[in-house]
């Protein structure tokens, strides 16, 4: 979470309600900011945990572990630890339906799949749960908010905001909202033109997913979706759990997986610096970002993944991205190129944001005045050129009348 830290400290020592520094104070003192695996769109997995005290984590135990974790900390006591942890809420998905998906699509829905990622709460209609629907990332927020204590849906409603802003009015009124100052499609980088973003973040392609989930169990997929059903504990406050008896391809003991790094799924961890940064009224300053996508390839005999690692974690003991860093911190960050292995260009082309639809207008209006007085000069040089040509003719039939005559 600390690339939400800084992005809300960029806000907060510009605003006259926090620092008070104004909007040149980034463009004075910052060089550069290296996003790390950075969650700009929040961490799925943060909504089971707050939800119902669960996440792949837990799910993934075997009987004897669960039974024991029951013991010492049973689910309804893990959640509500887990709601007096700001940090999990503050990493709650951003974007809702536009970003995310809806109930039939999503922009990373791998090809012929059978469940598309929009359906972020799945339920099956037995054993029970015939109450229940299928919710997407937008409405299993709404849901968490309607069944959880009121002291905590004031703090979320009053810390935090989960929109999308859509033109740059909104996002220069969002300025004066601390809520909107932690998400990135609500509000705009800071207006420094000379400073330098690098987004470096592992990923486990959807190739390296399908070959974990047949094959093997490597590669370092994230949560993307989940199964739930009914409680089977008619006296526990979590009337809903996940699905952990539930494994087959992409479904790992009730978690879906997707791309990611293993705790961020791809969309979270690239689609702003890929394409949200690239408009007009996220980046009016028009900031430079890079990307730089690290496969995730572990060492089988290293516990922390060794030297090649992409994991949401281990990547920081990573050689090449320590290199980076110490390439940047010297001031040579021009020379790291950009390297994209993912389909995160496709993904992000599919989310459902645009730029607006002013600003188009008025670049292309722009870029048709350009044109047209480049064509005006264009004209006029040639014509210039053809009366020197017509000139210099005269001249040459001149000399070679005189010559031979």
């Amino acid at each position: 979470m600390g690339s939400q830290v800084l992005f809300y400290f960029f806000h907060w020592v510009a605003s006259p309600d926090g620092g008070a520094a104004g909007d040149d104070w980034v463009e004075t003192y910052i060089d550069s900011w290296i996003n790390i695996s950075g969650c700009m769109l929040g961490a799925l997995k943060g909504l089971p945990a707050v939800l119902s005290g669960e996440m792949k984590d837990t799910a993934q135990l075997n009987a004897f572990a669960v039974y024991g974790l029951e013991r010492f900390l049973s689910r309804e006591e893990r959640a509500e630890l887990f709601r007096a942890m700001p940090g999990i809420s503050s990493m709650l998905p951003i974007g809702g339906n536009a970003v995310w998906g809806n109930s039939t699509w999503a922009p990373d829905d791998p090809p012929n799949a059978n469940v598309s990622y929009g359906q972020f709460l799945n339920f099956k209609h037995q054993n029970g749960s015939e109450g229940y629907r299928n919710l997407t990332v937008e409405q299993s927020l709404t849901y968490l908010l309607n069944t959880t204590e009121d002291w905590y849906q004031d703090t979320i409603k009053g810390s935090y905001s989960h929109g999308v802003a859509h033109t740059t009015a909104e996002v220069e009124a969002n300025e004066k909202d601390q809520r909107k100052w932690i998400n990135p499609l609500e509000t705009r980088l800071p207006l420094a033109p000379s400073l330098k973003i690098y987004c470096f973040y592992g990923n486990c392609t959807s190739a390296a997913i399908a070959f974990k989930a047949n094959v093997l169990g490597i590669g370092k997929p994230a949560e993307r979706a989940y199964y739930y059903r009914g409680s089977d504990n008619p006296l526990s406050s979590l009337n809903i759990t996940i699905d952990t008896g539930l494994t087959r391809g992409r479904i790992d003991h009730g978690v879906i997986l997707g791309e990611g790094d293993g705790t961020v799924s791809l969309l979270s961890l690239g689609y702003m610096c890929n394409k949200g940064w690239d408009m007009h009224r996220y980046n009016p300053a028009g900031v430079q970002v890079k990307v730089y996508e690290m496969p995730h390839e572990p060492d089988r005999f290293s516990p922390r993944g060794g030297p090649n690692t992409g994991d949401h974690v281990d990547i920081l003991g990573r050689q090449s991205l320590n290199d980076m860093i110490l390439r940047i911190a010297a001031g040579h960050g021009d020379d790291i190129g950009e390297n994209v292995v993912s389909d995160i260009d496709l993904y992000s082309s599919r989310v459902k944001i645009t730029e607006e639809e002013d600003f188009l207008d008025s670049f292309l209006g722009k870029l048709e005045r350009r044109f047209k007085r480049a064509g005006k000069k264009i004209d006029k040089n040639l014509e210039r050129l053809e009366k020197k040509m017509e000139g210099l003719g005269e001249k040459i039939k001149g000399k070679v009348n005189d010559r031979f005559t």
